[in-house]
């Protein structure tokens, strides 16, 4: 039975397998920091630069009078609020407005390189002079392109025209367009030749910026927040393309700030005053308005409070609701009722009490009628035929009874129409009056409303007046500028250190997570100790991957008798003994989940070592859909298993001779249709008897189990049943054919080969050693196959893995 439950993600962590995966991908890591380091490179090279530019200025809520009065100021006079709103005046659109009034913004100058544009400020190899006629061309790029000192070619919207209208002017004149008059005048012709050299077609471009354009531009780009609130200090941050327009802007507004603020110390609070009293008198007069219009609503309406109402017409509405309900009941039945008559079908009378018409005795016998010719045609038409009188003589009654029930029906629902119409009416009726009420009780909420709203306001200016009477004549502002904005020098975007180590970080993590997730859903088989987490079956060793690629099952033992691949199948030939030691001929079954495992390559090599020690081997192809041991000994397969099964060979026909003394195999014959019959065969049997007769041991190489069922009986008979796992192939879900076949199919003798380990994970640490479980073989801690390997079979390692192995080893 297994050992441990098999799942889809590895549910432990091991150190040694997730080490192993690592290697695997370490030329993803490497791509990951390339990709990082190119990212880095892309970025830094083709972002626009950001240049960030600081004004320190503090800011100053001392008050004269305050102080005299020793008084302490709360709600609008709180000096934490004064300094709030002074933060959120210096970032207003007031004050931006006044700064970009002060610089030379009007008009946006810039220079085209092969990625990024330039702005030209204060640095601009031309003039625009211009005249709008039209504000639709604002905000729109113009593009220029030289031709001399006194010609350029002009490229400029059309209003209604997607595509720009190109043509040639003279600099120095005014050019007359639509919505603008513009003059172009060259101040240094030499920075023009030199850009336009760079490109060959729109060097530049300029914009005339609208001040809506140029305010939320610059605002966006403008932050303000406190350096030291207990000093009141605040920082006038600007972040613009270029350093000294940054600075510019910065300094601009706050020295805007600064006179905006003096010019409102010297007229805000006479400004203050002037406007409660101008409220005052509104507010007194909007009061006994207010006041005037609740009281002609009580009178004109009649009432104190409109709720009392509703309660009366909402009682009727719902009685109305009730009477509408059953109607529309009773319409749905009568339309059931009448689809069911007019299709002829028999009419349960209980359908009847859910029309309203049940009381009327005349049209329940008729239907009562209807119901009885409909249930003896039916009973006729058993017997005899439509056409049959007495059926014509029952339908032609049932016809008269459809007719008339029909026509009363028809009658019966036009009634409960009208009536369902005249509770419609009466209920519309209530539900209008019942909406006037609302709209009542809102407008006298909203007159009440009004009146307090005013009475509150009143005597709130009121005492305003008083406080600002008293506060008005002492305040002076002393804000000051600390430190005046400078052209930064470096930007501060992009940050080229940040934005290496976060590529870097990123690429690391994207490469550890590539590599986690590998380990994560990782199902191969990679050792011996994973195998015998999940069965208890055998294990009789591992055979190591070889270095080269091999020709199709092709034997190596006797090529390099001293190889380790050669040594690892002595080991499972030694392991074998405590499989089965009994005494005469032995039947080996050699098979494996699914094709590609190698169990061909292994049944021949092991063949090989076991006739090395003078048993006399025969190999048997019975893989018969998928036949590779003619392949191994480049013979062909023109006869062998499957004409001796069919009879059509003799045994002693199909054995071939291999360049190996003990050794002989019998290819798989022509590919039959039904190979599964012939193994189960007598003739099988037979053939298996015989050869058990000439030679020590019988290697069967037979289908993998995974793929079909042929080799299970040969497997239950085999005295070494062998199972083939592949490393890094085989899956780990194939471990339960092997604990399947043991107890299901009673093959408790079946062992387990690790066929294609990499030999370096051995020289890693591994230490797979062959006779797992038996305390018996060579173990390979020091590198796999220690003192088997020439000089010229030793494997050169990859720098990275050599460096990997020697900390791994430590």
């Amino acid at each position: 039975m297994p050992k441990k439950r098999i799942t889809p993600l590895n549910e432990e962590f091991d150190f040694k397998l997730f080490v192993t995966i690592a290697q695997k991908n370490f030329e993803w890591f490497l791509l990951f920091m390339f990709v990082a380091v190119l990212s880095w490179y892309l970025i830094v090279r083709y972002t626009q630069p950001m240049y960030e530019s600081t004004l320190l200025m503090k800011l100053n809520t001392d008050n004269n009078v305050t102080k005299a009065l020793n008084i302490t100021r709360d709600n609008y006079l709180d000096q934490n609020n004064e300094v709030a709103g002074n933060l959120e005046l210096i970032r207003s659109n007031i004050i931006m407005q006044k700064a970009i009034s002060t610089l030379p913004v009007r008009v946006s100058y810039y220079s085209k390189g092969t990625l990024l544009e330039n702005e030209m400020y204060k640095s601009h190899p031309f003039e625009v002079q211009y005249v709008i006629k039209d504000s639709s061309v604002m905000d729109k790029v113009f593009y220029l392109q030289f031709n001399s000192e006194k010609e350029f070619k002009l490229s400029y919207p059309v209003k209604g025209n997607k595509d720009p209208e190109t043509q040639d002017f003279q600099t120095g004149k005014w050019i007359l367009l639509d919505g603008v008059n513009l003059m172009i005048t060259v101040t240094n012709y030499q920075n023009i030749q030199k850009f336009q050299s760079q490109l060959k077609k729109n060097s530049f471009k300029f914009t005339i910026n609208s001040d809506v354009a140029l305010i939320k531009d610059y605002t966006s780009k403008l932050s303000v927040m406190m350096a030291n609130p207990e000093a009141k200090t605040v920082n006038i941050k600007v972040k613009e393309k270029n350093a000294y327009k940054a600075a510019d802007i910065a300094n601009a507004v706050g020295n805007e700030f600064l006179k905006f603020d003096v010019l409102m110390s010297r007229e805000g609070t006479d400004r203050i005053l002037d406007f409660i009293d101008t409220t005052l008198y509104s507010v007194n007069a909007d009061l006994a308005e207010s006041e005037l219009n609740l009281e002609k609503f009580k009178s004109s309406n009649r009432i104190i409070t409109p709720e009392l109402a509703a309660t009366d017409i909402s009682t009727k509405m719902n009685a109305l609701d009730a009477q509408l309900t059953d109607f529309t009941l009773n319409l749905l039945a009568i339309r059931k009722l009448k689809e069911t008559v007019e299709k002829e079908q028999k009419v349960d009378e209980h359908m009847l009490s859910l029309t309203g018409i049940y009381k009327t005795d005349e049209i329940k016998n008729v239907l009562q009628t209807l119901n009885v010719l409909l249930e003896k045609r039916e009973q006729a038409l058993i017997m005899v035929t439509d056409q049959a009188e007495y059926v014509k003589l029952l339908s032609a009654r049932i016809q008269r009874q459809k007719e008339y029930l029909l026509q009363s029906i028809v009658y019966e629902e036009n009634s409960l129409k009208a009536k369902k119409d005249e509770l419609e009416s009466q209920y519309y009726g209530l539900s209008n009056d019942y909406k006037g009420i609302p709209e009542k009780q809102t407008e006298y909420e909203r007159l009440e409303r009004v009146f307090k709203i005013n009475e509150k306001f009143y005597s709130l200016l009121l005492e305003k007046k008083a406080e600002f009477s008293i506060t008005r004549a002492g305040y002076v502002s002393k804000n000051l500028i600390l430190e005046a904005a400078k052209p930064p020098m470096v930007p501060f975007y992009p940050n080229k250190a940040l934005i290496l180590s976060t590529c870097l970080m990123v690429g690391f993590f994207a490469s550890f997570l590539l590599i986690f997730l590998k380990y994560l859903f990782y199902n191969q088989i990679g050792s011996l100790e994973e195998i015998a987490q999940y069965t208890d079956a055998p294990l009789l060793g591992i055979v190591p991957r070889y270095k080269r690629e091999i020709p199709i099952s092709q034997m190596l033992v006797d090529k390099s008798p001293k190889s380790v691949i050669a040594e690892a199948f002595r080991s499972i030939r030694t392991n074998l003994q405590f499989i089965n030691n009994e005494e005469g001929s032995q039947l080996m079954a050699v098979t494996s989940t699914i094709s590609g495992e190698g169990k061909t390559f292994n049944a021949i090599n092991l063949a090989g070592v076991i006739s090395f020690s003078g048993k006399k081997v025969i190999i048997l192809d019975l893989d018969m859909r998928k036949p590779k041991i003619h392949l191994g000994f480049n013979v062909e397969n023109n006869r062998g298993i499957s004409t001796i099964l069919i009879k059509k060979d003799s045994f002693e026909n199909c054995i071939n001779k291999s360049s190996l003394e003990n050794l002989d195999f019998i290819t798989a014959g022509p590919i039959p249709p039904n190979p599964s019959e012939l193994i189960i065969s007598p003739k099988m049997t037979e053939l298996l008897e015989y050869l058990k007769n000439h030679y020590d041991v019988i290697i069967a190489d037979l289908p993998p189990v995974g793929v079909v069922s042929d080799g299970i009986p040969i497997i239950q008979k085999a005295d070494y049943p062998i199972y083939i796992l592949r490393a890094n192939y085989s899956r780990k879900m194939f471990i339960h054919n092997i604990n399947k076949i043991i107890t299901e199919n009673k093959v408790p003798r079946l062992s387990v080969v690790l066929n294609s380990v990499d030999q370096t994970k051995l020289k890693y640490g591994y230490g797979y050693g062959y006779g797992y479980g038996y305390g018996y073989g060579y173990g390979y801690s020091y590198g796999y196959g220690y003192g088997y390997y020439s000089e010229d079979e030793k494997e050169q390692l990859p720098w990275w893995r050599k460096i990997l192995g020697f900390f791994i080893r430590k």
